[in-house]
């Protein structure tokens, strides 16, 4: 139940945010907007070094106000479209470089267990 209280408690917080408030209706489409096109830049020949940074920050913004609703289902998508963003740059590093990156695969294995667990999650709270 501590999870729980940890997403109601962001409820709360951006609820009464004057800020983040109007923001929180958007969490939703932002959080996979900015996740696609995170992978979309795993195949970009093009150096978006400050915007991927910018988006980067927008999806993990919209990741929390995201937790905040409590949408476990939602929740796993977007953790793996973040454990796809570093299975994707594994596989590249891999093709190009001939050498495994242990945080690209410390990184898949971690979002990809996160996205199991909410998946697993969501899949109780509909029992």
């Amino acid at each position: 139940m501590g999870f729980e209280n940890v997403c109601k408690s962001l409820n709360a917080y951006f609820s009464n945010n004057k800020f983040l408030a109007p923001i929180q209706a958007f969490a939703l489409p932002a959080t996979f907007v900015c996740g696609a096109l995170m992978i979309i830049n795993q195949f970009s020949f093009i150096s978006l070094s400050w915007v991927y940074s910018v988006i980067e920050v927008i999806f993990y913004l919209s990741f929390f106000m995201l937790l905040g609703t409590e949408n476990f289902l939602m929740i796993a998508i977007a953790l793996g479209l973040k454990c796809i963003e570093y299975l994707l740059d594994l596989i590249i590093i891999l093709i190009d470089i001939h050498s495994l990156s242990l945080s690209c695969l410390v990184y898949t294995l971690t979002f990809g267990f996160l996205a199991y667990l909410a998946y697993m999650k969501s899949v109780k709270g509909n029992k």
